[in-house]
């Protein structure tokens, strides 16, 4: 390998020196492919040649040949391609070129420096990096001070100093006083060039120098600042480049600015103070500018300064004093004159615009970083805003509306979900109490804080103002169309039903920008974005006098020649059908027709785009599907394509989901039609294809329902049914279940065709009821398909006894069967007998698992069995069981308590609660005397009742059961306290959730009862009790919402309990709370917050060495307390971000970024990427001390000789690591020139491990893009 690397080499080092410039090109570009592949081996002396020959190229009198030279120097540097002593001894040839006098050559060589900079590894990476750093940077500092160079030298000097910084600042820290010196020289360079190199060095330089450096640096600007004037251009120049230099070094350093901020922000005041005088205008955009940093870096100190800041950015956003834009009511009456046109008005001198821009971007930052204010700066500076949507150039505007959208953001934030507080029309039962009206919409306060009906309120009244300025908008300034279609859509996003009365002005005139004459295809996008949100979150009616455009913008957008546009229209089209079938008898029908025609088109052409045509089949199947009747004429051919579509691979899969949802609709396929789609079918199904599978499955059922009998051929439907059997198995539960819906279906409609396939369907179902996975939906669909079965009259029916023996073999043939399974047998088991609609043969089956349960040589099996299906047959049969039986199986399942198979003893306790749920009469009474009198079986009779209480709240509020249920609650309540306190775990959660579902039943009475508990001396007591309410919370039969507001607080102060165990409960009820109904404990989050804070820290204290065996270890006991704490961070920043500082969340959250514990530290990263979401700007704020303790996860090694586990829980952890990484730089994409992220970021690209593992991230989050189809998307 070795020498055919140095012949290779030699090869390409004489094809460099070829006279040819395509020699060399292809020499070149040869090389730098074997360097990023790592296939190419250079020995020393292959090394110094192709150095050299590299070093030849930089001067090659072709640009091409010069450029792919730069670029292989530059690889050389990366990881393992060439030794330390020639990456030393190549980087002192290339330095003098830089000083060199000759511009060409010093450009080349400092861009070769600069990409071998790049290219190399970090410090941690690579040993050999910081020796090559410490000998290059001090050669610069010093060289620029000494050598006599011109400016132009000096700018590619200053920038390789602060590439260096900027990759490697932290590895150097001796030089950091020469290289500040350095930089501040510079700044007050007569140059602006080498004043912005200097600049952005001192913001690497900032992020990594010692604290007292720092503060040196920035107080000696301070004061440099506070000595200058701007009574001159050259005074003004200094001042600008100070107040830049501030800026960058506080964009730089985040929160290590903070304590300076207070100093920095009168200066910038003043300087927006200044006479708007048109040689100050630089001055102000860059003060406006810093502020903007400030704000987003440290927006609590900024907060002290907040009135005066709104001051100066209004001032400052209505800066224009070369234009007069006029009054309002002006530019109303002349609002239709054609020669008034703002953009005509041109002065190329004039850069006002950049103040006005730089004040709309601080504007956003202040509303971005200032959630907790959000109602104040609505209010404020809303209509500011508004009034600013008449702004005469193109950018700024742009700019401003940006502000509104950051606005609405905020808001949406503090109001996640606005639709559920919004009281529909067949809610107007609620008491009026509990409803308020804001703009003609009625709000249920059970759903809004006061704080959300403000903001609320506050949208409302600016709503006509801002409607009228954007539609205004739209019409004199198209360009900024899509901005303001942005700002729409975010209205509709942050309140759904905010445009519903402005519908008739605000889509003419959105729609107008696609009959611009140079609309863009994004631009076209856009609007037909809007509209679809529009159509999907506004009642149909409200569009009553809007079908003709609407109409209108279909069919151009359908007709549209780019395929994107084209299949968005066709898109909303299908949305905008909905509108069309609610408004039939009011012109739907007649614009139904005009629809028809242009979706046709795209649906009969055989030349469109794959998406086109795949949208085209979704459009065509709604509209003919809601307009069955009128489009009459036009069905058959339609369904003539539709059924040559499924013929082919391409488009299989919408077309059957579009033929479904036209047979749903009553559409009715011809036979000739059916017997070809079944046919296709049937080869579909052996395909694995799930998502075809699945389709299929769907049509098929839906073709069994709803199309006369005459019209489906036997045949086909016969050979498609017998596909079914070989879909049903434990790998995909969801092709099992909808494989018995239809073979249900088939059973009681088309019983000739299905039972062909008797045998092979049982087998099936044999072998998939041995499987532990068989519960649910589809063990549901099971035992429908089975009552079919006993229902139905076919040939070759297995009588009763031949069809129990079949489905209950696994059990009497002794197959290993999990419980689960044993479970499933005896549902089917009872199903069939409850089928036939035979007492006899219900009591006969009882009588023999009577006996087979009482024979103690029968395997435990088999008794297993027998025990649940003595239970299933009371559920369903309750008949069964009448007091002169000579079976009574309480008394079995009471005996059956004392065997010592556990299995058994559960389902005893299963079977006594399923007694109780077919006649609570005569067994819930029986259950509550043997809790009172058999105190050693109390935790397997609390399972029995609470499979009762369980059953009776999943029940409708007026069923009969229910009222049985509820004359027994007293009873109930008071056996739940007695052994709400027991010394078992499983007792007390069991109490727990009877006690919370209890509670659902009658609220206003049981919950007083529950809160007198909280008083309790015993801590168990507490926690059960505390626990109870998480059922509650979970409850959605009942509405226990208003009752919980009352006293949940009261039980959330379990939280600050002195003991552990019921902490953890408050916080398990919390994080509930938190995730299904966040409006009962939002207004008290500003008083517990600091609490569960406190429940993250690790305490040391609760850390206890315990021996096992020969070894000791180490139990943390407040683990489960402090894992509780974090999730209901992370819950909490989901549901109620608008109630918490993210600041002192974020310091928390740094601290549980370093845990100790693998689950809380995945936690953390998750909340991580959360909190980057919601608040990049606190990130960007603190990324220094997020980047630590990320990097030391991935510097993590496995100590000793870890156990496969332990691998794999590392490599976990470091792919979490790598997930949050490539978030932040897709969020944050400013942080890839902030150091300590960028070395971090090379620390994963240039270590191997780590590569490996994030090309496996990359995989999995393509892998995440779900190949399994939803149902509602079938």
């Amino acid at each position: 390998m070795l020498q055919m690397s140095a012949y290779h080499v030699g090869q390409l080092v004489d094809k460099m020196a070829n006279p040819d410039k395509d020699f060399r090109f292809m020499a070149c570009n040869d090389l730098m492919k074997d360097l990023k592949l790592g296939t190419i081996t250079l020995e020393d002396d292959s090394t110094a040649k192709v150095m050299r020959a590299l070093i030849r190229l930089l001067n090659d009198t072709n640009g091409e040949v010069q450029n792919l030279a730069i670029k292989c120097i530059g690889l050389l540097a990366s990881p393992s391609k060439i030794k330390s002593h020639h990456l030393e001894q190549l980087v002192e040839e290339l330095i003098p070129h830089v000083f060199s006098k000759n511009e060409q050559s010093r450009d080349i060589h400092a861009l070769t420096l600069k990409s071998m900079i790049a290219n190399m590894p970090p410090a941690s990476a690579n040993k050999d990096t910081p020796v090559v750093i410490k000998r290059m940077l001090p050669k610069f500092l010093e060289s620029i001070n000494t050598c006599p160079v011109d400016d132009a030298a000096r700018i590619d000097v200053l920038d390789l100093i602060g590439e260096i910084l900027l990759r490697f600042g932290e590895d150097v820290p001796h030089l950091h006083p020469a290289a500040l010196k350095v930089m501040t020289d510079h700044l007050y360079s007569g140059r602006s060039a080498i004043r912005k190199k200097a600049t952005t060095g001192l913001g690497h330089l900032a992020s990594v120098i010692n604290s007292t450096l720092y503060d040196e640096l920035v107080i000696n600007l301070l004061a440099e600042l506070s000595k200058k004037t701007v009574d001159s251009s050259s005074q003004r120049t200094q001042v600008r480049t100070l107040v830049v230099a501030l800026s960058t070094i506080a964009r730089a350093s985040g929160s290590k600015f903070s304590k300076h901020t207070a100093h920095m922000m009168p200066h910038l005041l003043r300087y927006l103070d200044v006479e708007e005088d048109s040689d100050n205008d630089d001055l102000r955009e860059a003060a406006l500018q810093g502020l903007e940093v400030f704000l987003y870096r440290s927006p609590q100190e900024v907060s002290a300064f907040q009135a005066d800041v709104i001051k100066h950015l209004t001032k400052a956003l209505r800066y224009d004093p070369n234009y007069e834009y006029g009054d309002d009511e002006e530019e109303d009456e002349m609002e239709d004159d054609e020669n008034e046109d703002d953009d005509d008005y041109s002065d190329d001198e004039d850069v006002t615009w950049k103040v006005r821009r730089a004040a709309a971007k601080a504007m956003e930052a202040m509303v971005a970083s200032h959630r907790e204010s959000i109602l104040y700066l609505a209010q404020t500076l809303g209509p500011i805003i508004i009034g600013r949507f008449k702004e005469r150039e193109e950018t700024v505007r742009t700019e401003i509306i940006s502000v509104y959208i950051a606005l609405l953001n905020q808001i949406s934030l503090l109001v996640p979900d606005l639709q559920k507080a919004i009281v529909s029309s067949d809610e107007d039962s609620i008491e009026t109490d509990d409803v308020v009206v804001i703009g003609g919409i009625k709000f249920s306060t059970h759903h809004l804080s006061g704080s959300q009906v403000d903001v609320i309120k506050m949208l409302g009244e600016q709503k006509a103002s801002l409607l009228k300025a954007i539609v205004k908008s739209l019409k004199r300034h198209p360009k900024s169309g899509a901005k303001c279609i942005e700002l729409l859509s975010a209205l509709i996003r942050t309140h759904p039903t905010f445009l519903e009365d402005s519908l008739d002005e605000v889509i003419p005139a959105v729609a107008s920008i696609l009959t611009e004459k140079n609309a863009s295809a994004q631009g076209k996008m856009v609007v037909l974005a809007f509209i679809s949100k529009a159509l999907v979150t506004n009642e149909p009616r409200k569009f009553q006098k809007l079908l003709t455009p609407l109409t209108a913008v279909m069919t151009q957008s359908i007709s549209d020649s780019f395929y994107k546009v084209c299949a968005e229209g066709l898109s909303v089209s299908s949305k905008y059908v909905e509108v069309l079938r609610v408004l039939a008898q009011n012109g739907g029908n007649e614009e139904a027709k005009k629809l028809l025609v242009v979706i046709v088109q795209k649906f009969m052409s055989n030349e469109t785009d794959q998406e086109v045509r795949e949208k085209s089949i979704s459009a065509i199947s709604t509209l003919m599907s809601a307009f069955k009747d009128q489009l009459k004429p036009e069905t058959p051919a339609i369904l003539e394509k539709m059924t040559e579509r499924i013929g082919r691979e391409m488009t299989c899969l919408m077309a059957l989901r579009a033929s479904s949802q036209m047979v749903g609709a009553g559409i009715v396929l011809s036979k000739e039609q059916t017997k070809t789609i079944l046919g296709h079918i049937a080869e579909y199904l052996k395909k694995t294809a799930r998502a075809l599978r699945m389709t299929c499955l769907v049509f098929v059922e839906k073709l069994m329902k709803h199309t006369p009998a005459s019209s489906i051929p036997d045949e086909e439907l016969t050979q498609v049914l017998g596909e079914l059997p070989g879909l049903i198995s434990e790998t995909d539960l969801q092709i099992s279940n909808l494989s018995f819906c239809c073979l249900t279906y088939a059973f009681l409609n088309f019983p000739a065709s299905v039972s062909l396939h008797m045998q092979p369907i049982l087998n099936s179902i044999v072998k998939l009821l041995q499987s532990s996975l068989i519960q649910g939906p589809a063990l549901q669909s099971l035992l429908s398909l089975f009552s079919a079965i006993v229902k139905t009259d076919f040939d070759g029916k297995p009588t009763f006894e031949n069809l129990l023996d079949t489905v209950t073999s696994p059990v009497y043939d002794n197959l290993p069967l999990s419980r689960h399974s044993h479970l499933a047998i005896a549902s089917c088991a009872a199903v069939i007998t409850e089928s036939t609609q035979s007492l006899e043969k219900s009591r006969a089956l009882a009588k023999k698992l009577a006996q087979q349960l009482q024979v103690p040589t029968m395997t435990d099996s088999i008794r297993l069995f027998a025990m649940i299906t003595l239970g299933e047959l009371g559920r369903r049969v309750p008949e069964t069981y009448a007091p002169d039986f000579p079976v009574q199986p309480e008394d079995l399942a009471i005996r059956a308590f004392n065997n010592p198979h556990e299995d058994l003893k559960a389902a005893a306790a299963q079977t006594l609660g399923a007694l109780a749920v077919g006649n609570l009469t005569v067994y819930l009474p029986f259950i509550l005397n043997q809790i009172k009198t058999q105190p050693k079986k109390q935790y397997l009779l609390l399972h029995a009742l609470k499979e009762a209480i369980v059953w009776e709240s999943s029940l409708d509020e007026g069923s009969k059961s229910t009222a049985i249920f509820r004359s027994a609650i007293g009873d109930i309540w008071g056996m739940l306290m007695a052994n709400a306190g027991g010394s078992e775990d499983g007792t007390r959660s069991v109490v727990a959730e009877c006690l919370g579902r209890l509670c659902s039943f009658d609220p206003e009475t049981l919950l007083p009862q529950l809160k007198e508990h909280m008083k309790s001396q015993d801590p168990t007591i507490r926690a059960a009790v505390v626990s109870a309410i998480k059922y509650m919370i979970n409850d959605d039969k009942r509405s226990v919402d208003v009752s919980l507001q009352k006293y949940i607080k009261d039980f959330l102060q379990s939280i600050r309990d002195p003991d552990l165990k019921v902490r953890r409960v408050g916080l398990v009820v919390l994080n509930s709370a938190a995730h299904n109904k966040s409006a009962l404990i939002r207004d008290l989050l500003p008083e517990l917050l600091p609490h569960i804070y406190e429940e993250t820290k690790l305490r040391k204290e609760l850390i206890k060495e315990v021996e096992m065996g020969p070894f000791k270890h180490l139990v943390d006991e407040g683990l489960d307390l402090r894992k509780c704490a974090f999730e209901c961070m992370f819950t909490l920043l989901e549901s109620c971000v608008d109630k918490i500082d993210i600041s002192a969340f974020s310091v928390v959250m740094e601290v549980g970024l370093s845990d100790m514990n693998h689950d809380v530290k995945l936690l953390n990263y998750l909340t991580l990427q959360r909190v980057a979401n919601l608040a990049p700007g606190q990130i960007q704020q603190r990324i220094d001390r997020v980047c630590e303790p990320l990097k030391a996860q991935l510097n993590v090694r496995p100590r000793g000789n870890p156990v496969k586990q332990e691998v794999e829980k590392l490599e976990e952890l470091k792919k979490a690591v790598i997930r949050v990484v490539y978030m932040l730089k897709t969020k944050l994409p400013e942080l890839e020139r902030h150091p300590q992220y960028l070395d971090l970021y090379n620390t994963i690209k240039h270590n191997k491990e780590l590569e490996s593992l994030s090309e496996d991230v990359l995989r999995e989050s393509q892998r995440a893009v779900v190949y399994d189809t939803p149902m509602e998307t079938i």
